[in-house]
């Protein structure tokens, strides 16, 4: 992704607005962010340090109080919002689809077709004329899911997507995230459980409507090791922060896991992110 342009820009970008106190709200508060084609960035942060209201800037449902936002008209954008009832528009699953695509200026056979495609891919299998208000919570987040794939966007930004999921519908998401972005679309995934932010390519992680950190997952999530401690048999990782903790976040299971066997002596050259790699690291001791 180096070599590609970025096809969102956000440059300075800040959301006031009238708190009932009277007082000036500073929901966003300069925030810069690039977007490249095929990039999946996690935007991570507690509850409250600007993450959704940066989804609906993205989305164009929140206009900027100031700064610069750079989003190409031609460019297609779907969102996935933390609760699924506020994007239902259909009754039954068929109409869903039918909203979502009617737009597109494609047969009625490519339609068909897209939209079989989205439902066997989040693994959902109801009849056409399932009515959604019958549906589970979960269920409906993976009809949304599926409506926005189906669209084929550019962007795709994913509000707390897997907050209704159980874990194996969960593992199926990140697997459909992998492969839209390996085909050029990019993901915004926003959350604030930190173990989903360990497959994305970068975070960007929030804190009062600020950006305090945007880069590598390995480097949030892991204290930097100085040169001295490099060379040293005793690498006291006690004594650092890393960046997510700086944040106020508490680190995924494996890193905290790894953190312990790091201050014991262990482990020492490797920064795993998933408990397949930390498994797999431990077993080689």
């Amino acid at each position: 992704m180096q070599d590609k342009l970025p096809i969102i820009s956000l440059l300075d970008v800040r959301v006031y607005y009238a708190a009932e106190s009277g007082e000036v709200k500073k929901a966003l508060d300069g925030v810069s962010l690039t977007l490249k084609a095929g990039e999946w960035l996690s935007i991570v942060g507690a509850n409250g340090s600007g993450k959704s209201t940066l989804a609906g800037l993205l989305l164009g449902f929140i206009p900027v109080s100031g700064g610069e936002r750079n989003i190409p008209a031609s460019l297609v954008i779907r969102g996935v919002l933390q609760q699924p009832e506020a994007q239902v528009l259909g009754d039954t699953i068929e109409e869903e689809f039918h909203f979502a695509l009617s737009h597109l200026h494609i047969s009625g056979e490519e339609k068909a077709r897209r939209r079989q495609e989205a439902l066997h891919l989040v693994g959902l299998h109801h009849p056409l004329d399932t009515v959604i208000a019958r549906l589970s919570g979960g269920q409906k987040q993976l009809l949304n899911i599926a409506t926005a794939l189906a669209v084929k966007p550019d962007v795709l930004v994913m509000d707390e997507p897997a907050a209704m999921l159980d874990p194996d519908a969960r593992d199926r998401i990140e697997r459909i995230v992998q492969s839209v972005t390996s085909h050029g679309t990019a993901v915004v995934w926003i959350t604030h459980h930190l173990e989903e932010a360990t497959l994305c390519d970068r975070i960007m992680a929030m804190s009062k409507g600020k950006c305090v950190y945007d880069g590598i997952p390995e480097s949030f999530f892991y204290p930097e090791v100085t040169a001295m401690e490099a060379k040293s048999d005793t690498k006291s990782y006690g004594w650092h922060l890393s960046p997510c903790e700086e944040a106020g976040l508490e680190p995924p299971f494996t890193v905290k896991t790894c953190l312990i066997l790091k201050q014991r002596g262990k482990l020492q050259d490797v920064n795993p992110l998933r408990p397949e790699q930390l498994a797999k690291e431990a077993a080689r001791w």
